[in-house]
C-alpha cells in the first residue's frame, strides 16, 4: 500500500477542527489555527488531508519557512505565499491588488517588481498581509505557514497581522511549528503569546498516538498479505520504538519483516539506504540545498543534460517516498530525513555540493535571502574568504533591510571566520574594528547590549591610534551601550571619549558631544545637558550635519522642558523639520515628542504621535528597539485614557522581545503596574521582586526610571503592607536634586499614601519635606492633579476633587475609580452607608470600564459589607425596559439570582469569581432600581411573564 494511502489515524479530533475553522471561514468567520506537535507526529499530513477537500471556490496559498543554517532564511515563510497568489491572479492583478505600496513586494519574491529605492523592504509584512486580507473579502482564502520554529521577522510579523484580519473576513489561517524545537527564548514564543492573549487564534496540539493507534497504522502500511507479520511481539517493539510518533511508526512498519533498524538515524535513513547508488546520489544532491531544491538551481549545479540524465534516479526516489515533486523542484518528504541524509555527505562531497550551490546562487539577485544562503553554503563548502566576504555581505544588507536576526547571525559568523582567513580586511572589503562596531549595532537593534557592549569595547581596543576620532567615537558608542545596560562605569566612558575627541573635527565633535547631551539630560543634569547640546548645535552646524544637528537640538528641548521651560516644547518639532527623512533622527522625535506630551497629560496627542512614529517604524521594517519604545509610547498613552486590556496585550508579547536592558526596565515596570492595577497582585509582587535589582540599577542613570520604579516598587509594598519598604522607597523624592517636575509628582502622591497608611498605624512621620517637594514641582502643568491627590490622601482634602478630574484634565484614568473607592470607604466609615453605597457602586463600575480590578475587587468587598446599593424602583418604571438595560452577562446573572443562588454558588456556576458576582450582582439592582436580591427576583419573574 502506497504510505501516502494509509488512513489517517488518531486525527479525527483534529482534522474536524481545521475542517470546521475552513467551514466557518467561507461564510466570513475566519479564524485563525495553530498546529503544534514533535518532528514527525504529522503536522504536514493534518494539512495535506485539509487540502485534499478544498472546494475549487477557496484560494489555496502556502508557505514553508525555512533554516539556512545561520538563522532562519529571510522570507522564506511568505514567498511561497507571494508565488501562489501571482499564479492564481497574474502578476499585474496581484500588484494592483496590493496597491501604491506592492513594491515593497520586490523584497519578497526578487524580480516580482522593482523596488523603489525609498521604499523600505520592512513594509512587505504589511503589504503583503493587507492583499491577503483584501483578497478574503472577495473569495475564500486559505493560508498555510508552515514550519514557523524556523520563521523570521517577516513570517511571524505577516501570521499577527493576518489573525486580526481572519475574524472579519473569509479568511481561514493553519500554521505549523514543533513545539520541541520552540525554546523560552525562541522569538516565536512572544508572537504566539500576543496571538493568545487578543485570543485570535485556536490552538491544536496534535499528540503521540496511542498503542491501538500504532497498531491501526501499522497495519495500514503493510500490504494485506504482509499484516499477519505484525505480531504481539512485534507490536510492543514498535510501539516501543516509536514512541508513537507517526513518521516513525510508518518507517519501521515497512521493516517488520527484516532486521530492525537500531538507531534513529537508521531510521530515518531506511527508505534512502534501499535506493539505487544513483538515487542516493540524486538525494544527497538535493539534501545538500537545504529544504527544498528547485530545478533551476539543480540545473546550475548539475548542467541541464546531467539533470535530464538524473531523472530516472530521482522519479526512484519520489516513488519509493523519499523525495517529494514540487512545482518547480524537490523536498525531502520529511524534514527530518534531509537531515539525515545530509549528515551522510562525505567531506569531499559536501564541499563539491555546497561550493556549486554557492555558486549556482551567486548569479542570481543579491537579495538578502539569497546572499544569506550563499554565505551558508560557502561556509559549508569551507571555502573560508568567499564565506566571509558573502557573510560580511550579507550582514549589511540584512541591516538595512528589517532581518536584525539574520544581521545578528551573519555578523557573528564573520567574526568567526576572521581569524581563519588571509588578509581578511581585504577579502572581506572591511577591517576587524570597524566590523566590531558594525555588529555591536545590529545586537544593539536586536536589544542584546551586554553583547553589543562588549563587542564596541573590543572595536575601541583595536582601533588604530592615527585614527582619533574612531578611536573616541567607539569609545563613546560603548560607552552608550554601557549606560543603557545601567552600568554607571558608562558614565566614565563617555568623559574619557571627550576627553580623547578631536576638537578640529567639527563632525566628529558634534557626534560626542550628542551623546554627552542625551546622557547628561537622561540623568537630569539639566546644566550640563544644555552646555552640551549647545555646543554641539554650533559644531553640527559648521559641519553642515542636520542629523546630528537635530538630535542636539531635540536633547537640549528635552533636558529644557523637563527643567520646567515649556516653551522648549516647540523646538521639538523644529527637531523633526531638521530631521528630513533620517530614520533615526525622527524615531528620537516621534519618542520624545510623545512622551513628553503623555508627561505634560496631553494623552490623545501624545497616542496619535507615538502611532504616527510606530507606523512609520513598521514602514521601514526598523530595529527592534525603536519600534519597541514607540510602541511603549503608544500604550503608556492608552493606559492613561483607560484603555487597559489592549495595554496588556502589548505588554504580553512586546516584554518578552526585549532582551536585558534599559528598554526592558521601561516595559516591565509599566507592565509591572499595569498588573497590579488590573487586580493581580501576587504576580506584580513576583514581578517586582525578580526585577527589583535590576530597577534599582537603572534608576542612577536616568530620571524616568528612578521615578517609575520608585512609584511602582512603593505602590507594591503598599499592597503587601510592608510600610518600611514603602517609606524608604520615596524617602529620597524629598530631596531637591533627585526628582523634579513631571517626574516627582507622581512618586509624591505614592508617598502620601504611605505616610497617610504610616499614621493609621501610629507612627509618627512629617510630612513637611514632602509638602517642600510637592511646592518645587509646582511648575509642571499636572501639578493640580497630584496635589489633589496628595491632599486627599492625607486627609487634607476632598476625594470628591479627584474623581472629577479625567484625561482631558491630565488625570491619567484610573484615578477617578480610586478616588470613588477611596471616598465611599471613607463615607462607610463614617456611618454614611447610602452614600458610601453610591460612590462604591460607582467606583465598581468605572474600574470595571477599564479593566482596574485592583480597585474593582475591593469596591466591590465593600458593597458586600454595605448592603444593597441603590434606591428603590419608581412606581411608574417599566420593569421591562429595566431588563432591557443589562448585558448579556447580567441576564445570565440575574437568571441565578431568580433562581436563588448566592453568589457564591453564582460564581462556581458562571465560572467567575465571587466579588465578579457581587459586582454583578449589585449593577442589576442599580439598573432595576430595586433594594434587594428578592426584589429583582420578582422583576425577572414578572418580565418573563410579561
Amino acid at each position: 500500500m502506497p504510505l501516502d494511502a494509509s488512513p489517517l489515524v488518531g486525527r479525527a479530533g483534529q482534522l474536524t477542527t481545521l475542517r470546521d475553522t475552513l467551514a466557518a471561514a467561507v461564510h466570513g468567520h475566519g479564524d485563525t489555527v495553530l498546529l503544534s506537535g514533535e518532528a514527525g507526529i504529522g503536522k504536514t499530513r493534518l494539512v495535506t488531508e485539509l487540502l485534499a477537500a478544498v472546494d475549487d471556490d477557496v484560494l489555496v496559498v502556502r508557505g514553508q519557512c525555512a533554516d539556512s543554517g545561520s538563522g532562519p532564511v529571510p522570507y522564506a515563510g511568505v514567498e511561497g505565499v507571494l508565488r501562489d497568489v501571482v499564479a492564481a491572479l497574474g502578476t499585474a492583478d496581484a500588484l494592483a491588488a496590493a496597491g501604491p505600496a506592492a513594491d515593497a513586494l520586490g523584497a519578497v519574491v526578487p524580480g516580482l517588481v522593482d523596488v523603489r529605492p525609498d521604499v523600505g523592504a520592512g513594509r512587505a509584512p504589511d503589504v503583503l498581509a493587507d492583499l491577503l486580507a483584501t483578497l478574503a473579502t472577495e473569495r475564500p482564502l486559505l493560508v498555510v505557514i508552515e514550519d514557523l520554529h524556523w520563521s523570521d521577522d517577516v513570517a511571524r510579523a505577516v501570521l499577527a497581522r493576518l489573525a486580526r484580519a481572519a475574524r472579519t473576513t473569509a479568511l481561514c489561517v493553519v500554521a505549523t511549528y514543533r513545539s520541541d524545537d520552540v525554546g523560552r527564548r525562541h522569538p516565536l514564543r512572544a508572537t504566539l503569546a500576543e496571538l493568545d492573549r487578543a485570543r485570535l487564534v485556536t490552538r491544536v496540539e496534535v499528540p503521540r498516538l496511542g498503542e491501538a493507534e500504532v497498531a491501526e497504522l501499522a497495519r495500514a502500511v503493510l500490504d494485506d498479505g504482509d499484516a499477519d507479520i505484525l505480531d504481539g511481539t512485534d507490536l510492543a517493539d514498535l510501539v516501543e520504538r516509536s514512541e508513537g510518533v507517526p513518521f516513525y511508526v510508518e518507517e519501521l512498519a515497512s521493516c517488520l519483516d527484516e532486521d530492525m533498524p537500531t538507531s534513529l538515524r537508521d531510521v530515518l535513513l531506511l527508505r534512502y539506504s534501499q535506493l539505487s547508488a544513483d538515487a542516493q546520489t540524486f538525494c544527497r544532491l538535493v539534501a545538500a540545498g537545504g529544504a527544498r531544491a528547485t530545478h533551476d538551481v539543480l540545473e546550475a549545479v548539475l548542467g541541464g543534460d546531467a539533470l535530464a540524465a538524473a531523472e530516472p534516479a530521482a522519479r526512484e526516489a519520489v516513488d519509493a517516498l523519499v523525495l517529494v515533486v514540487e512545482p518547480d523542484g524537490y523536498r525531502f518528504r520529511h524534514a527530518l530525513m534531509q537531515e539525515a541524509v545530509d549528515a551522510e555527505l562525505l567531506p569531499t562531497e559536501s564541499r563539491r555540493l555546497h561550493t556549486a550551490y554557492a555558486e549556482a546562487l551567486s548569479t542570481g539577485p543579491a537579495t538578502v535571502a539569497r546572499l544569506a544562503e550563499v554565505a551558508d553554503h560557502w561556509w559549508r563548502a569551507r571555502v573560508l574568504d568567499r564565506a566571509l566576504a558573502t557573510a560580511v555581505a550579507a550582514q549589511a544588507a540584512a541591516g538595512d533591510d528589517a532581518a536584525v536576526s539574520t544581521a545578528v547571525a551573519l555578523g557573528e559568523r564573520a567574526l568567526e571566520l576572521w581569524e581563519t582567513v588571509d588578509d581578511a580586511a581585504s577579502v572581506a572589503g572591511t577591517t576587524h574594528h570597524e566590523l566590531l562596531l558594525r555588529v555591536a549595532d545590529a545586537q544593539k537593534d536586536a536589544t542584546r547590549l551586554d553583547r553589543a557592549r562588549t563587542l564596541a569595547r573590543q572595536a575601541h581596543a583595536e582601533w588604530p591610534a592615527d585614527d582619533p576620532a574612531g578611536r573616541a567615537w567607539s569609545l563613546a558608542v560603548a560607552a552608550t551601550y554601557a549606560l543603557r545596560t545601567g552600568d554607571v562605569a558608562g558614565e566614565e566612558m563617555l568623559r574619557d571619549a571627550l576627553a580623547i575627541a578631536p576638537t578640529d573635527d567639527p563632525a566628529a565633535l558634534a557626534a560626542m558631544l550628542r551623546l554627552q547631551a542625551r546622557a547628561a539630560m537622561l540623568a537630569g543634569r539639566t546644566d550640563e545637558a544644555v552646555r552640551a547640546a549647545t555646543a554641539g548645535i554650533e559644531a553640527a552646524t559648521a559641519a553642515g550635519d542636520t542629523s546630528t544637528l537635530s538630535a542636539l537640538v531635540n536633547a537640549r528641548a528635552l533636558a529644557r522642558i523637563n527643567a520646567g521651560d515649556l516653551d522648549a516644547v516647540g523646538d521639538l518639532q523644529e527637531s523633526r523639520r531638521l530631521a528630513g527623512d533620517d530614520w533615526p533622527s525622527l524615531a528620537r522625535y516621534f519618542t520624545n515628542a510623545s512622551d513628553t506630551r503623555i508627561k505634560l497629560g496631553h494623552f490623545d496627542e501624545a497616542r496619535r504621535i507615538a502611532q504616527e512614529g510606530a507606523d512609520r517604524a513598521r514602514a521601514r521594517g526598523a530595529g527592534r528597539v525603536s519600534f519597541a519604545m514607540l510602541e511603549g509610547n503608544v500604550t503608556e498613552a492608552l493606559i492613561s485614557l483607560g484603555r487597559w486590556d489592549e495595554a496588556a496585550a502589548w505588554y504580553e508579547r512586546a516584554t518578552t522581545l526585549v532582551e536585558p536592558s534599559t528598554y526592558a526596565v521601561y516595559l516591565a515596570e509599566r507592565w509591572t503596574w499595569l498588573t497590579l492595577w488590573r487586580g493581580d497582585v501576587d504576580r506584580a509582587v513576583t514581578m517586582a521582586r525578580r526585577h527589583r535589582a535590576v530597577w534599582l540599577r537603572h534608576e542612577r542613570l536616568e530620571l524616568q526610571v528612578r521615578s517609575r520604579v520608585r512609584s511602582t516598587l512603593a505602590e507594591i509594598a503598599l499592597a503587601r503592607d510592608d510600610l518600611d519598604d514603602a517609606l524608604e522607597l520615596v524617602a529620597p523624592v524629598t530631596a531637591p536634586a533627585w526628582l523634579s517636575g513631571a517626574y516627582a509628582l507622581p512618586v509624591l502622591a505614592v508617598a502620601a499614601r504611605a505616610v497617610a497608611r504610616a499614621r493609621e498605624a501610629g507612627r509618627e512621620t512629617d510630612t513637611a519635606p514632602f509638602r517642600a517637594a510637592l511646592e518645587r514641582a509646582s511648575f509642571w502643568p499636572t501639578h493640580p492633579v497630584w496635589s489633589a491627590v496628595f491632599d486627599a490622601e492625607l486627609g487634607e482634602g476632598p476625594w470628591a476633587a479627584v474623581a472629577r478630574l479625567s484625561p482631558d484634565d491630565g488625570a491619567p484614568a484610573h484615578l477617578r475609580p480610586y478616588a470613588l473607592w477611596r471616598d465611599g470607604r471613607q463615607r462607610l466609615e463614617t456611618g454614611d452607608k447610602a452614600e458610601a453605597r453610591a460612590l462604591l457602586t460607582r467606583a465598581v463600575e468605572a474600574a470595571g470600564a477599564i479593566g482596574a480590578g485592583y480597585v474593582r475587587d475591593r469596591a466591590a468587598a465593600l458593597l458586600d459589607d454595605a448592603g444593597p446599593a441603590v434606591p428603590r424602583r419608581a412606581p411608574h418604571q417599566d420593569v421591562r425596559t429595566g431588563i432591557g438595560g443589562l448585558t448579556d452577562r447580567e441576564r445570565q446573572v440575574l437568571e441565578l439570582v431568580a433562581a436563588g443562588l448566592t453568589n457564591g454558588q453564582i460564581a462556581e456556576r458562571l465560572y467567575i469569581s465571587r466579588k465578579t458576582a457581587s459586582v454583578h450582582v449589585s449593577a442589576i439592582l442599580r439598573k432595576l432600581g430595586v433594594a434587594s436580591r428578592t426584589e429583582a427576583a420578582v422583576v425577572a419573574r414578572t418580565a418573563v411573564g410579561g
